[in-house]
């Protein structure tokens, strides 16, 4: 069996791929997969055995896509897995030759996936981001669908991890998820602030705060606004060195982004703060109950609405939907942490 997979972005969308490429390793170990991916997510998976990789960049536009297809020139797959909705996948399998396109099922499916495959994945009331990815795998026949990740964590990045944290006790913030238009995830500055200092008074812990370069202006406001002195790792972290930084944490705080599910996937405990998003369909998926949800609360006072009322997986399009978050409710899931998982160490 030849299958190809286009799943190119994001970070947290790869990182919930990873248990449906695994699942496909599993239960077919004789086919040849190949995984078509942008640079930045492949550095996420790097190391991972079992495919493939071949790198498409989105900013090589078309000229990256009529090399995509030399690359590819004479294979012809099985199945090609179209497990990226956006109308930029979609325009790049048409230089994948398959004789089975498979992609979303209609309530799932957008920007207009449907006109570019020949068959969908059966439908999935209510399903998370990580049962989507699986949905392809069911659709093949696999039947051991036990989830797991396998981020490989280079020596190097062990390296890097270790000469920022110096050996202390810490833990991750990741306070920005990567915004786009009217998707407002973002927590509050003042409150990101509010648990440096209490975890550094209450616990003993370095708070690392970590983030893209262009995070700058956000983080700098959080260290402003903060009491005591955080870890500054934003814009230095390779994608490896941020897991190896999360995979020693005591626990990791991030809104609804890739962060919090590498966490999961690495068994940190990640305190993933939701408001905007349907925690339903986004949050971490190994630890639900550490979620701090005011999904609820936003939808009923932006939207006037309840979660029955609307659609799977509505978003809260408001940019004050995260002020439902109160910064007692995040320090009580810290504690709730600290108490279960490493029995309130001081």
């Amino acid at each position: 069996m030849k299958i190809c997979i286009i799943r190119l972005s994001a970070l947290g969308d790869v990182c919930l791929f990873l248990p449906a490429f695994h699942i496909l390793r599993r239960n077919f170990p004789r086919a040849e997969i190949v995984w078509i991916i942008s640079p930045l997510e492949y550095e996420l998976v790097r190391g991972l055995e079992g495919a493939e990789f071949v790198i498409y960049d989105k900013t090589s536009g078309l000229s990256g896509a009529f090399e995509l297809g030399r690359t590819l020139l004479g294979r012809r797959f099985d199945y090609l897995l179209m497990a990226q909705e956006s109308l930029r996948a979609s325009a790049l399998s048409l230089f994948v030759k398959a004789d089975v396109r498979l992609g979303y099922d209609r309530a799932r499916s957008k920007d207009f996936q449907r006109f570019f495959t020949n068959q969908t994945i059966a439908p999935h009331e209510c399903a998370h981001l990580i049962e989507n990815g699986i949905d392809f795998a069911r659709a093949l026949g696999a039947t051991d669908l036990a989830i797991e990740y396998k981020l490989t964590i280079p020596d190097e990045a062990k390296a890097e991890a270790d000469a920022i944290t110096n050996g202390v006790r810490y833990c991750v913030i990741s306070p920005v998820a990567n915004q786009v238009r009217r998707n407002w995830r973002n927590w509050t500055a003042a409150g990101y602030a509010a648990v440096i200092d209490f975890v550094r008074e209450r616990y003993g812990v370095v708070a690392v705060l970590s983030g893209a370069k262009a995070d700058r202006v956000f983080t700098d406001e959080i260290k402003r606004l903060a009491k005591t002195e955080p870890i500054d790792a934003v814009g230095i972290t390779t994608i490896k060195g941020l897991l190896a930084l999360i995979k020693n944490a005591l626990f990791v705080v991030a809104p609804d982004s890739g962060p919090g599910h590498f966490a999961a996937a690495l068994g940190t405990p990640a305190i993933a703060l939701i408001a905007a998003a349907d925690p339903r369909r986004a949050a971490p998926f190994q630890r639900p109950s550490y979620t701090v949800d005011r999904y609820e609360q936003a939808l009923k006072r932006f939207c006037g609405k309840t979660p029955s009322e609307v659609k799977f997986g509505t978003r809260v399009r408001d940019p004050l939907a995260m002020s439902e978050i109160g910064i007692e409710a995040v320090t009580e899931m810290i504690e709730k942490v600290m108490k279960e998982r490493y029995d309130n160490i001081s």
